[in-house]
């Protein structure tokens, strides 16, 4: 069963993924109507992957953490 901190971690997580996600969307849909992304996009493209990837981690961690505890706690 997860814990408080797990589910809060996996919510983090979604929230950062669909956030870099739609980045992710705006960067494609430039580059196929041929244009140059701004600046700002660039910039929000490489501060939610830097997001995501702390919250992915912290969510890894926890889980190993979870995963390693002896079951009788």
């Amino acid at each position: 069963m997860a814990t408080k901190e797990l589910r809060e971690l996996r919510h983090k997580y979604k929230v950062a993924y669909t956030s870099y996600m739609q980045s992710v969307q705006a960067l494609s849909e430039a580059s196929q109507h041929g244009r140059w992304p701004s600046a700002a996009v660039l910039q929000q493209e490489e501060q939610l992957l830097n997001e995501l990837t702390f919250v992915r981690q912290a969510l890894l961690d926890a889980l190993y953490a979870h995963s390693v505890k002896p079951s009788g706690n």
